[in-house]
Order: C-alpha cells, then sequence, then structure tokens
C-alpha cells in the first residue's frame, strides 16, 4: 500500500498503516507474502548440522594437535549460532517487540536461529557421542596394541608368562585350548569377571599332575559377564568357535583387579599357581581381529558421515516445510521486522542478513511516504487509538537514522 503522492499523513494515520498493511507496504522487493522454499537457509542449516557433528566426532578419533583443531572449528560453529541468538534477542527486547502484533513476526525471525542452535548442538553431543564409542571400542584398542609385540606359536606347555610379557597378540600353538569347565570368577556390583586357563590340550588335571613344565599357568582368556560363577561353563570371546586358538591382550584397566581376582578363585579352588599370569580376549586369530578393529571404525565413520549429511538435509527441510505450514495458518508471517541495536548494525547484517535487508527494505518504504507536520518517530500503533494500544502496545522510539 502506497500512499497518495500529494496527501501528507499524521502520525496516527501513519501508525494505522503500520499496523494494518505492514506485509503489503513494506513487502521486500522480489519477494511475496506467500511462502516458498528457503533453499539458502536448509543449505545453511544442514551445513552447519554437518559440521558440528563431523568435526566433533573426529575430535575425538585424531590425534594431536588435529583433535585442537577439530574441536575448535565446533567451538567457533556454537559460539555464532548462540551469538546470533542474543544479538536477535537483544533487537527484540530492545525495540521491546514484545506485545501481540509482534508476535508472529517475533516466532518468523527468530525460527531459523533458535532451530539451528537447538540441531546444531544436539548434532555436536551426536558426534562426540559416536567418536567417543568409536575411539573406546576399536580405536583405541587398536592404537594400544599397536605398542605390544605379536607372538605366534606359543605353547602353554614351554613357554612361561615372564617371556612375553610385552605381548599383544598372540598366536597358540594348534593343541592350546581353553578348559571352559573349570574357570574361577568374581562378583562386584552385579558383574561377574570370569576367567578361564588356556593350556595344551584343552583340560586341567587336578592336583599336580598335567602340570606345565614351566611349572605355572600363566596364560588365561578372560571376559565380563559371559560365565555363571561358580564358573563351569566360561562363555567369552570365540568361545564356540573350534579353530579359535588367538589371543588378544586385554587391555581393560578397570576389570584387571577383578580378573585377578577371579584368578584367585580359580587357584583356590584347583590348587594351582599362576606365577605370571597374561590375560586374552580369545579370538579366532589375533592379528586378523586386531587389524578389524581399525577396519570397523572406518566404516563406521564412513557410514556416520554419510548417513549424519543426508539426515542434516532431511531436517533442514523439514524445518522448512513446517516453517511454510505455520505461514499459511498464520501462527507465523514477516508482517514486521525489527530493528538491529544501535551499534551492532554490521553484525546484525553478518549473523541476520534476511532480516537486517527487510529492515531496510522497510525503511525506505518509510522514507518515501510525506509525513505530517506533527509526525513523530515512532513505530506500533498510534497514542490515541485506545483499542489498538490495548491490543498491540505502542513503539515509541526508534533509532534515529530508521528516519
Amino acid at each position: 500500500m502506497k500512499p497518495n503522492t500529494n496527501m501528507a499523513l499524521s502520525n496516527d494515520e501513519h501508525a494505522m498503516i503500520f499496523s494494518h498493511n505492514f506485509s503489503i507496504a513494506f513487502a521486500p522487493k522480489g519477494q511475496g507474502s506467500a511462502p516458498s522454499n528457503d533453499y539458502d537457509q536448509i543449505l545453511f542449516c544442514a551445513v552447519q548440522m554437518t559440521g558440528a557433528f563431523l568435526f566433533s566426532m573426529l575430535g575425538m578419533i585424531l590425534p594431536m594437535p588435529w583433535n585442537v583443531i577439530c574441536f575448535a572449528f565446533v567451538f567457533c560453529i556454537l559460539f555464532f549460532r548462540l551469538l546470533t541468538i542474543l544479538v536477535f534477542f537483544a533487537a527484540v527486547l530492545k525495540g521491546r517487540y514484545t506485545n501481540k502484533f509482534y508476535r508472529s513476526a517475533l516466532y518468523f525471525w527468530g525460527w531459523w536461529p533458535m532451530w539451528i542452535m537447538v540441531t546444531t548442538l544436539g548434532a555436536a553431543v551426536l558426534g562426540y557421542s559416536l567418536g567417543d564409542w568409536l575411539w573406546k571400542s576399536n580405536l583405541g584398542p587398536y592404537f594400544n596394541l599397536k605398542k605390544y609385540q605379536k607372538y605366534t606359536d606359543i605353547n602353554p606347555e614351554h613357554v612361561p608368562g615372564e617371556r612375553i610379557q610385552d605381548a599383544g597378540l598372540v598366536e597358540f600353538t594348534q593343541f592350546a585350548e581353553m578348559d571352559r569347565s573349570k574357570g574361577g570368577c568374581y562378583m562386584h556390583k552385579g558383574d561377574t569377571y570370569c576367567v578361564a586357563p588356556i593350556v595344551n590340550g584343552g583340560q586341567v588335571s587336578y592336583g599336580m599332575s598335567g602340570l606345565p613344565r614351566t611349572g605355572s599357568y600363566d596364560f588365561f582368556a578372560v571376559g565380563v559377564n559371559c560365565c555363571p560363577c561358580p564358573n563351569r561353563d566360561f562363555q567369552c570371546g570365540a568361545w564356540d568357535n573350534p579353530i579359535a586358538s588367538g589371543g588378544l591382550r586385554s587391555l581393560d584397566e578397570k576389570s584387571r583387579p577383578f580378573f585377578r581376582l577371579a584368578l584367585d578363585d580359580w587357584q583356590a579352588s584347583y590348587k594351582k599357581t599362576a606365577k605370571n599370569p597374561l590375560f586374552f580376549e580369545w579370538v579366532q586369530d589375533a592379528e586378523w581381529s586386531w587389524k578389524g578393529m581399525w577396519n570397523r571404525a572406518l566404516y563406521v565413520g564412513c557410514m556416520a558421515a554419510a548417513c549424519g549429511v543426508s539426515l542434516a538435509i532431511t531436517v533442514a527441510f523439514l524445518l522448512d516445510k513446517l516453517l511454510q505450514i505455520l505461514w499459511l495458518h498464520e501462527i507465523v508471517a514477516p508482517r514486521s521486522c525489527f530493528a538491529p541495536v544501535y551499534g551492532l548494525d554490521g553484525l546484525t547484517q553478518l549473523l541476520l542478513p534476511k532480516m537486517y535487508y527487510r529492515y531496510q527494505q522497510e525503511q525506505q518504504e518509510i522514507a518515501k511516504m510525506p509525513l505530517g507536520e506533527d509526525w513523530k518517530p515512532q513505530r506500533g500503533p498510534g497514542a490515541e487509538d485506545n483499542n489498538l494500544k490495548q491490543d498491540y502496545g505502542a513503539m515509541n522510539s526508534l533509532p534515529g537514522q530508521a528516519f
């Protein structure tokens, strides 16, 4: 709506035009009032979510200094999302755009800043959790085992544990097996810690018979919550694989003291001695299982990245469609825009470019209107219209440069 250029408007008349015809009078050039796909915001939202997810995940699995760089990127993303919200609400509170008239515009202009912050933070937490799981379950053990040595063709009958205390990967002889029926156990806070001896022939004899030539039982398969107590049926690791003959050094520091207590139970039960015990996870092939940790981490990481990008785009599109639905039902609408806080014009233009552009368009349209002699710089309904004032409130000030 554009007033007759030959007719000067009074303060109240100008306020009435602003209150009731804002979306017509100040619609930005090249834009209509009907909702449409906002591909810029969709892409921006998807990129922010993807970046937060990937950098958080990489920050948990990459070594120094790359993990610091990744977390710095995540911090920057979240910082600017939070700064955007602060700048937006500063404009709302400073301009007192909190009354009923501005409610739909408040929802509209705050839609993307709020949702991008929420989704970006959620993506960062999800990426951090996934990276933490990948490190603890695969990459951490992989790199730790890499520090140890690999031994092959180890015969528990002839090789004492003290000779291979630096073992990480062990391939036993084809005659070495676990004795699943004669294990030890220890229960602590609802968890059962299990051990089973690895011996030639897979049988531990009672008494002194069958004692290894080393004079000690030093090799044990271990696990948590995979056996009854007393341990007469050890079912940890590759217990049901008849060709399994490998061991991965157990790196579970928290469980190690309880494995030793389970070993004490085993020694007391069978009157045996373990001078230099080594704890292993029983596997089919030690080297293959070790390399499989890296392969699983790589596979899961790549799949997570691909799914993360797809999910981010999907979420961004859904948010845009939901905004359009709310717009069609007049719950949200760009009826008006908010003046930036004095001194934060550049920051507002950087963080909220569309709102800032809309505000500039509005001011250009206002500047084209002839003003009556009694005009005072104000926004909102006129002070003399009590009904409008009651419904919408009054806006008594704007930055001077707006007019």
